[in-house]
């Protein structure tokens, strides 16, 4: 039967963070899904590590493996697999809260929402906090925010969507090494698609030196592209302008990072 919601996980060479991130899943309140892992490639096959934390037997994780071609194709593979009427991304380091699944799919169930975001946990070492983000009224308004806002105001982690209108989106942009899920909100923004937010945090984020958020140069090239691209600004200048924010706030975070390790 098809499963209400697919839960999507791409990963490369993070064996223990994605047995606890599938564990997570398997664990939670909410039974109508399908797991879907697509290994991008790891040194050593997801299968052999999925078989040592005896995962493999459940049904309903897919496993497909495929030559190292980026997040995004891998994403889009995931995609292009999965039978739910909803996409619930996951990443390969993070862990869903119990009843994050049920949670999500009593928010779509009484709002109609196609598209969701919520707030999440972030773990750093033995400290955790709640990261709260802004709700927007329409996609005009947060697609400006995500262009300006120091800290972007959406995590793509936990991120639920329709499938039928993500393949209508095209999917993910596979020219994208980094910043895909960037790129990808800001294409369903200028598009008119309303991201509505869920105000509660069904996602366990774990930051670590290993993100590839951390490659804060190439981030920048990404961010120059899509501001060309989605700012549309009436005003001459006015993406310059923004490219220039956005580059002293990805520096901020790298001496930020940095001071902290």
């Amino acid at each position: 039967m098809t499963p209400a919601i697919s839960v999507c996980i791409a990963v490369r060479d993070r064996p223990e963070l994605l047995v606890k991130s599938i564990q997570s899943v398997l664990a939670g309140s909410f039974g109508d899904f399908e797991l879907i892992v697509v290994d991008d490639g790891s040194a050593v096959p997801v299968r052999d590590r999925l078989a040592e934390a005896g995962l493999l037997a459940d049904r309903r994780i897919r496993l497909v493996r495929q030559q190292p071609t980026g997040i995004s194709a891998a994403r889009n593979a995931a995609l292009r697999i999965a039978g739910g009427r909803f996409i619930t991304v996951l990443d390969s380091d993070d862990e869903l809260a119990p009843d994050g699944l049920a949670r999500m799919q009593d928010f779509v169930a009484g709002t109609g929402a196609r598209w969701v975001y919520t707030d999440y946990e972030e773990i750093v070492g033995d400290s955790a906090k709640v990261i709260r983000l802004p709700a927007y009224p329409d996609p005009r308004r947060m697609l400006r925010s995500v262009l300006t806002r120091p800290r972007l105001p959406f995590k793509h982690s936990g991120m639920t969507i329709d499938r039928q209108l993500l393949l209508q989106l095209g999917g993910y942009d596979e020219q994208m090494s980094i910043k895909v899920d960037v790129e990808l909100v800001l294409r369903a923004l200028s598009n008119g698609v309303h991201l509505q937010r869920l105000d509660e945090p069904i996602v366990r984020f774990h930051r670590h030196s290993g993100s590839i958020s951390r490659r804060r140069l190439a981030g920048l090239v990404a961010w120059r592209k899509m501001i060309k691209m989605y700012s549309r600004p009436r005003v001459p200048g006015l993406a310059l302008c923004i490219v220039a924010v956005r580059a002293v706030s990805e520096i901020g975070k790298w001496l930020v990072t940095a001071a902290g390790r």
